[in-house]
């Protein structure tokens, strides 16, 4: 059964945000943010700081049911 999830797209991945219907996106059951990354379409090799209801988390952190998933790219001038 898919998990519906709030996606926060910071800086210049808000160009994505035409993949998200009012800010949320539904993935399957058992998700991993990878999977997220994926569905959303960011280029992954920029996805740099991932947020899970406010706490830092990894590209194999498992997702649930109406958490709210903040995505930042590389600060400028990084990479």
């Amino acid at each position: 059964m898919p998990i519906e999830v709030n996606v926060k797209l910071v800086a210049t991945f808000s160009k994505y945000k035409e993949n998200l219907a009012n800010g949320k996106t539904t993935v399957k059951d058992e998700a991993i943010v990878r999977d997220l990354v994926k569905e959303v379409t960011l280029p992954l090799k920029l996805v740099k700081l991932i947020f899970i209801n406010g706490k830092q988390v990894e590209l194999e952190s498992a997702l649930s049911e109406g958490d709210t998933v903040f995505f930042f790219p590389p600060a400028i001038g990084g990479g």
